[in-house]
Parts: structure tokens; C-alpha cells; sequence
């Protein structure tokens, strides 16, 4: 595969020096973000109901500012990316070849859309290495490696996905699993992960509420302003330019915090009592 913007050997970024393991060197095609992105991953053999939710949770994340991490693989990977591509938003694609072998073949133009959108396509094997299936468990680690949350979104009982979930679980990551039926077996991988302690993710907005605790504001939201002693709860909600479960899932927050109570529907300010 040509690619226009030129294949560099780039320093290996401060989100993988620390994981058991690292690289020793790191081939890209674009610019790698900074700061540490969301992993959205799954199963090849997905269904049409595993991929619509990953398109709705890749273009979640996206819009809220976080990077998209997957491995660019047929399925949950691909359809998580190109749904980043539509909104706009940075996406990091993983490969388990050289990076000038995108495997599978058919998804080449999905990555030169990631790095035309100022995302990367990165590999730690040089250019010319062909694909091969012992290459691609270890290039999970660093799927898991440039996250700070990893999300599966349909697996079964083996493969790629799990392992990441298990890598990321070894590197001290927020693991999340979207649920599925119990007889289905590309969600028996999720369903044994939440079992075990993965937070269930159980739409798109929930997702973002979950990431805001585990890595603070989105940095695409505008930080909700103060509440006004008397004003009432609609109101608030309706001048935050935040999703109503976001600005809601702050107010319960704040609650439990004590600086704000609600009486008779209308803001009570507390954070000023007793000062």
C-alpha cells in the first residue's frame, strides 16, 4: 500500500514506554495523539446488531474529543473506525503487519480516511512484514497500551478482543462490555466479562458518562456551568449544550457532593453555605 503522507519511524509515545513489554520501535503514517484514547473493540464475526452499536459508540467517543483505538480488523474494529471518520473525529489504527500491508485489504482506504482525519495507522513491524496470526495477539497490547479504557463490544469465548480485555486488565485499564443475549455466542465474551466486574455499557450516552468518571470531562463538552440558586431544573439542563443524561448524571454528582440540592424543583446553591 502507497502511502501519500510518507511512513516514519517515530520515538514510541509516553502511553506505551510504561506497559509491560513495550515497543521497541514504532512505524506510523500521521500525526498519534497525545493524550490516551478509548479502545473500541470486538469480534470479526460480528452481527448486524454488534455493528450498528459499535458505529454508535465510535461516533460517541469521537464527538466527545476522546481518540478511537482498534485494530482496523473486518467486523467491531472496522465499523467503530468508520463511524470516527463520518463524524470527524482522531482515530489510531493498530496494525498486525507492516505498515504498509494493511490487512484485511479491503480496509486500505478506511486507513488513509484515519490519518486524512488527523488520526495514525501504527505498527511495531517494519515495512515489508506480512500478516500472520501470531502477530496480531501481540499487537493488542498496544491497543490496550494507548487507552485509558477499553470497550468490547461483541465477543465470544476466544479471540482478539479478549485478550485486549485481558492486556488492558494487566495494565491497570478500565475494561467495559456491552451486553448481549445469554444464547448468543458473540456476546458470551461480554457477558463473562461483566460477570467478572467490566462496567455494562448500556447505550451510547451511558458510555460517555462512564469515560468522563474514569478520565474526567470529554474535551470536546463545554464544562456545565454553576447553577443558580432558584433556577429550576429544566432550565439548567437546557443551557448546559450537554446531552440531558451527561448533565444529569453531574447534578447527581454534585449531589452527593453536597453542593447542590433541589427543592420543590428549583436549585438550592450549598456550595457557599456556612463560608
Amino acid at each position: 500500500m502507497e502511502w501519500a503522507a510518507g511512513v516514519l519511524l517515530v520515538e514510541v509515545p509516553p502511553t506505551l514506554r510504561g506497559i509491560p513489554d513495550p515497543p521497541m520501535s514504532l512505524w506510523a503514517v500521521g500525526e498519534i495523539p497525545i493524550q490516551p484514547g478509548v479502545a473500541i473493540v470486538g469480534t470479526r464475526r460480528c452481527t448486524s446488531y454488534g455493528r450498528n452499536v459499535a458505529q454508535w459508540l465510535g461516533e460517541a467517543v469521537a464527538r466527545a474529543g476522546w481518540p478511537v483505538v482498534s485494530g482496523l480488523a473486518r467486523g467491531i474494529d472496522a465499523a467503530a473506525h468508520q463511524a470516527v471518520v463520518r463524524t470527524g473525529g482522531v482515530g489510531v489504527a493498530v496494525l498486525g503487519s507492516g505498515i504498509d500491508t494493511v490487512y484485511p485489504p479491503e480496509n486500505g482506504q478506511l486507513a488513509l480516511d484515519l490519518v486524512a482525519c488527523g488520526g495514525a495507522v501504527i505498527s511495531e513491524y517494519p515495512p515489508g512484514t506480512p500478516p500472520a496470526p501470531f502477530r496480531f495477539p501481540a499487537r493488542n497490547r498496544l491497543i490496550s497500551g494507548l487507552s485509558s479504557a477499553v470497550v468490547v463490544v461483541e465477543a465470544g469465548l476466544t479471540g482478539g478482543a479478549l485478550i485486549t480485555a485481558r492486556l488492558a486488565l494487566e495494565q491497570g485499564k478500565e475494561v467495559l462490555a456491552v451486553p448481549g443475549d445469554i444464547d448468543r455466542p458473540t456476546s458470551a465474551g461480554c457477558n463473562l466479562l461483566i460477570r467478572d466486574g467490566a462496567h455494562p455499557v448500556l447505550a451510547a450516552e451511558d458510555l460517555i458518562n462512564s469515560l468522563e468518571f474514569i478520565l474526567g470531562p470529554a474535551p470536546a463538552f463545554p464544562s456545565l456551568r454553576e447553577m443558580t440558586s432558584g433556577e429550576t431544573l429544566d432550565e439548567w439542563v437546557a443551557s448546559s449544550n450537554r446531552p440531558i443524561g451527561e448533565a444529569l448524571a453531574e447534578l447527581a454528582l454534585r449531589e452527593l457532593e453536597g453542593s447542590v440540592r433541589l427543592d420543590s424543583g428549583r436549585m438550592e446553591d450549598r456550595s457557599k453555605k456556612g463560608s
